[in-house]
């Protein structure tokens, strides 16, 4: 059957009841990866003292800012490792789940829906080649960012914001010198479907990526937007369960436990979301040329 192009808002639709159809297969690996995630962050800010300052912050924030610098960046350093560690480790399980995802969603949409099992075999095969590509993309998108992060920095630095128009103006500037950044991460955000569902290369893939949003690139950017918006209202959802219990349970352990339940959650997080983005790769993909759905099994 032909795929034909649908408006912004049918994609979003059939990308949310799409979810119904596939999170059988989505959720068994989500929870088995994010399992070991979160025992591995618990024990990063267990091992590494980060509990230590989440816990200053949460009950006892008085006694953080009362604190010589010094002693401030001594607590917070380990935070920082710990943070660092979780965010590699939600790296490397994330695109797998990415991968996982793509598969489940696009089988689905060919009339052959697979299995759990049968979508991370086929992940696994093509994982080297989405992580491989997803370094790239964090490394060329890290880069536009951090030279306009610097551009942005040297005249702010020498003349300051002396007032509401200067500041204003800064501001401005920051998402002027920031837009290439901006328009590398939209662009190539259809990497890992490409990966995932046509079984080429890591360059290849961020190229085609890259040829797929073009034309298309506010859409998806809006399409990005509103899909991590309705994760982000998912993760709040979660902080509100998550920080209360380790505010009521006191000390280090009961923060690294909550912090273990959110990295948790963001593993389903994660697979849901990259099976909504594959519905707008389909949709790309049919705009610019003719696709059917035994193109996608």
């Amino acid at each position: 059957m032909v795929i034909v192009p649908r408006d912004f808002g049918r994609v979003l639709n059939d990308a949310i009841v799409g979810l119904g159809g596939v999170w059988r297969a989505l959720v068994w690996p989500a929870l088995l990866l994010s399992v070991p995630v979160s025992i591995a962050t618990i024990v990063a800010f267990s091992t590494t003292g980060g509990a230590d300052f989440l816990d200053l912050a949460l009950n006892s924030p008085e006694r953080l800012q009362a604190l010589p610098e010094e002693v401030f960046w001594e607590l917070v350093r380990p935070f920082y490792v710990a943070i660092a560690i979780a965010s590699l480790l939600q790296l490397i399980a994330g695109v797998f789940l990415a991968l996982i995802s793509h598969r489940a969603v696009a089988s689905h949409l060919s009339g052959k829906p697979v299995s759990g099992k049968d979508a991370a075999r086929h992940a696994l095969k093509r994982y080297p080649t989405g992580l491989g590509a997803i370094l790239l993309v964090i490394l060329a998108v890290g880069a536009l960012m951090a030279i306009g992060a610097v551009v942005w920095l040297m005249p702010l630095t020498s003349v300051g914001v002396p007032n509401a128009a200067s500041a204003l103006v800064a501001l401005v500037l920051l998402v002027v010198v920031l837009g290439p950044g901006i328009w590398a991460g939209v662009s190539v955000s259809m990497t890992t479907a490409a990966i995932a569902v046509e079984t080429r290369g890591a360059v290849y893939s961020i190229r085609r990526s890259i040829r797929l949003v073009r034309g298309r690139w506010w859409a998806t950017a809006g399409f990005l937007l509103l899909v991590g918006l309705l994760g982000g209202i998912a993760v709040q959802l979660i902080q509100l369960v998550a920080l209360p219990l380790a505010v009521v349970g006191g000390g280090g352990a009961a923060l690294t436990v909550a912090s273990g339940l959110g990295a948790l959650a963001q593993g389903l997080l994660i697979a849901a979301i990259a099976a909504m983005y594959t519905h707008w790769y389909v949709d790309l993909r049919a705009r610019a040329e003719s696709l059917s759905t035994e193109s996608l099994g």
